[in-house]
């Protein structure tokens, strides 16, 4: 029973010297192990290594005691449950090897999954942009295509009266969104360079399948005005009593432009009357949200 216990004089023991300890001692201690540990099945106390546990910590008699059934007790709930990475049986089974359910740290934890942003998911991506004015329908053509792309603002002409007028007679001005398929609109946010406009927003019908075509001095057939202001700010929100289905929207300037503020003197103006500004703006943002 004292084999791996070194004796007081340092004699044969397991490499590591002795430490004062006598065979008693030893036989004592495992006398007292043995009793402490008759309920647990499937331990087995071994000596040496309750000597060596003894010397790294240099604990009492008491102490070690205290310490090896410690250990002996995590050792017996580890071969009656299982771990250290090994397979985890059931409790109270058969250790027949099959293993639970793992659960890592990062499932522990309920997982929530994020729905996508409901500001994302509103937001009606147009697949084409044209321009509409009630006179020839080229009004600022060459960058309507900036509004698509975000590179830019689409810029209307400037005149010498604050509504814009062709042949001496009002006209509307601005731009169509082609959505691609009929599709239920709640708002159209429009981002304009000058505020102070009359700005509308009209929908068509949703059996409209293609671009409309020019009517001079009018809006396109077919289109419905939904939204209007009279005085726009730099961010204005045309909203619509109720959300429309249609795959085209139409955002003009239908009534009063503002003053450029660096306006093109090179202008002449036809009226006498004019008071020597030049009127005019531009759209460099249009967001759709869904309805």
């Amino acid at each position: 029973m004292s084999e791996g216990f070194a004796g007081s004089g340092g004699g044969a023991g397991d490499g590591d010297g002795g430490d004062g300890w006598g065979s008693g001692d030893a036989t004592q201690l495992y006398a007292a192990m043995a009793q402490a540990t008759a309920d647990i099945g499937g331990v087995r106390v071994d000596p040496a290594r309750m000597l060596r546990a003894r010397r790294r910590h240099r604990l009492s008699e008491g102490g070690v005691v205290a310490g090896v059934l410690s250990v002996a007790l995590v050792a017996a709930t580890v071969a009656m449950y299982g771990g250290g990475g090994g397979t985890a049986r059931v409790p109270g089974g058969t250790g027949s090897g099959v293993a639970s359910p793992t659960v890592s740290a990062a499932t522990a934890v309920t997982a929530v999954t994020a729905a996508p942003s409901k500001a994302v998911a509103d937001v009606v991506v147009p697949t084409g942009v044209s321009v509409y004015d009630s006179a020839a329908g080229t009004e600022g053509g060459q960058s309507v295509h900036k509004l698509l792309s975000g590179t830019g603002a689409w810029v209307t002409n400037q005149y010498c009266q604050k509504v814009a007028t062709s042949d001496g007679r009002p006209k509307g001005t601005g731009v169509i969104f082609d959505l691609g398929t009929p599709t239920p609109i709640a708002a159209a946010t429009v981002d304009i360079g000058v505020p102070g406009a009359e700005l509308e927003m009209w929908a068509a019908d949703p059996s409209l399948h293609t671009p409309p075509a020019v009517r001079p001095g009018q809006p396109p057939a077919g289109f419905t005005k939904v939204a209007t202001t009279d005085a726009a700010t730099a961010t204005t929100v045309l909203t619509p009593a109720q959300p429309v289905t249609t795959r085209y929207v139409m955002v003009w300037f239908g009534g009063a432009l503002p003053a450029v503020p660096n306006p093109d003197i090179s202008i002449q103006c036809a009226h006498a009357d004019g008071d020597g500004n030049r009127y005019g703006d531009s759209i460099s943002a249009v967001r759709f949200s869904r309805g």
